[in-house]
């Protein structure tokens, strides 16, 4: 199992995310990623969202625990934390906000982008959250 520290920041309706690109195609991530050995989650959060998008972040509080437990054995757990960003940081490009509604939200992982959405619109929980395995739900194929 991986533990994996990702970061939850929302300005006007958008949530900041990271691309990478596997196998030629672009993944949209919330930022984040693996802890590493004798590494504390917080210190891990705020390393990967640098390494990632440039950003330095405070660490608010954690929202969710998300597991993905799904095919090519991949096993991880997601602490998802609500960030705020550090003091003098520049403004956010508008390339690494995606809005709740668009199209390409619902390809952000972990896939949580509705749950995030609906916290963000009705005010973010005072207790973290357990979401459960959670994993991106099948693509329909398209009949020929």
């Amino acid at each position: 199992m991986r533990v994996k520290a990702r970061a939850v920041f929302v300005q006007d309706g958008k949530v900041l995310i990271s691309r990478d690109r596997r196998r030629g195609e672009e993944h949209l991530n919330l930022p984040g990623g693996r802890v590493q050995d004798g590494e504390s989650i917080v210190d891990a959060l705020i390393r990967e969202v640098a390494e990632e998008t440039g950003i330095e972040v405070v660490p608010d509080r954690l929202l969710y625990v998300a597991e993905v437990v799904g095919s090519h054995q991949i096993h991880d757990l997601n602490l998802v934390w609500l960030v705020d960003l550090a003091d003098d940081q520049p403004p956010i490009d508008e390339a690494a906000l995606v809005a709740f509604d668009a199209p390409k939200a619902a390809s952000i992982m972990p896939p949580i982008v509705a749950q995030i959405a609906a916290d963000a619109a009705t005010g973010w929980p005072d207790e973290s959250r357990w979401l459960g395995n959670i994993k991106r739900p099948p693509v329909p194929r398209s009949s020929p």
